[in-house]
């Protein structure tokens, strides 16, 4: 998903360290930066913003969602006391609710002389995946339904911006984002590890007890997805386990962790084996993946992240969203 420098409004977490990318000899480091979140000002929305006078001047027409941004008009020199928020089309989906995700597209102006500053999804990428609740632009997406389009004006560190000033935001709640596959069941392979999903998606995966790991980074489909393909470089949303294949051990999770991460699909991002397993997968999908050494840390893993020196890993990754 293209992120503008302008609109740090992504509050999933970005990177995790057990993935960082490495040589196929384990060797080199790595730094794991979150995805810049809203702003921590005092001034931040908690709750949601009343529509107003202001909120209701602002006009945008335009197919809900589509691949053009909307027409958005409005005065120059829309100023507000507080945020205000009102819904330009009414939504048929979901309630959103705090501690989920959602899809949403969205265009950004200066409310002083309504010249705009940058555009997410439409025809500039995908639909930004954003979490709901808290503070900021995910406390007013947990006052929307799926299929609203909203029209905010407020100060941009209280809508969790960085522009400064006041802003105005046009916004499009596409889709909710599950956090576990929704792909339809395959039937496992016996000779690889299998994987069970408890009711929330978390996955236990069992190792197969006299089998020797594959001596090639194997991926496999446990569940089917549907949605777009993942291809070299795309930015993905993801659940994911990893375990080490002698012992079972889990190393690292973004289940422990509590969140959903997203990747950049890459060998400048991540672990050649990673990469490996997910290029040509379906969002939706729900893929083991077993990494051999060489593909993996080889000899020298991270210090601390227990893994052990040529150790074959396997990985079940969900696929939420491509970015």
């Amino acid at each position: 998903m293209k992120r503008l420098r302008l609109l740090p409004i992504a509050l999933v977490p970005a990177v995790v360290l057990g993935l960082a990318a490495c040589s196929g000899s384990g060797s080199g480091g790595s730094s794991a930066s979150p995805t810049p979140s809203a702003s921590a000002s005092a001034s931040a929305i908690t709750s949601c913003p009343k529509p107003g006078s202001s909120s209701k001047a602002i006009t945008a027409t335009g197919a809900f969602g589509g691949t053009t941004a909307p027409t958005v008009t409005f005065k120059d020199g829309l100023s507000v006391a507080k945020p205000q928020a009102s819904t330009v089309v009414q939504g048929k989906g979901a309630a959103l609710k705090d501690g989920q995700y959602a899809q949403v597209s969205y265009s950004v102006y200066q409310a002083s002389d309504a010249k705009k500053l940058g555009t997410v999804g439409f025809d500039q990428g995908n639909p930004q995946v954003l979490s709901v609740g808290g503070s900021g632009f995910g406390a007013l997406l947990a006052c929307t339904n799926v299929g609203d389009r909203v029209a905010v004006v407020g100060q941009s560190s209280a809508l969790g911006f960085n522009t400064g000033g006041e802003i105005v935001v046009v916004a499009d709640v596409v889709a909710q984002t599950p956090t576990k596959a929704t792909g339809t069941a395959k039937t496992q392979d016996p000779k690889l590890p299998t994987v069970k999903d408890a009711a929330d998606g978390e996955p236990t995966i069992t190792i197969p007890k006299g089998v020797a790991a594959p001596t090639k980074t194997t991926p496999e489909v446990i569940k089917q997805g549907s949605g777009a393909t993942i291809a070299d470089g795309d930015t993905a949303l993801v659940q994911y386990k990893g375990v080490v294949y002698d012992t079972g051990k889990e190393f690292d999770s973004s289940w422990s962790k509590g969140a959903p991460t997203t990747f950049t699909i890459s060998e400048g991002s991540l672990i050649k084996g990673f990469v490996t397993g997910l290029v040509g997968q379906k969002v939706g999908s729900q893929v083991l993946i077993v990494v051999t050494p060489e593909d993996g840390y080889g000899a020298n893993p991270q210090e601390g992240s227990g893994i052990p020196k040529n150790a074959t890993l396997v990985f079940v990754v969900d696929i939420l969203a491509k970015g």
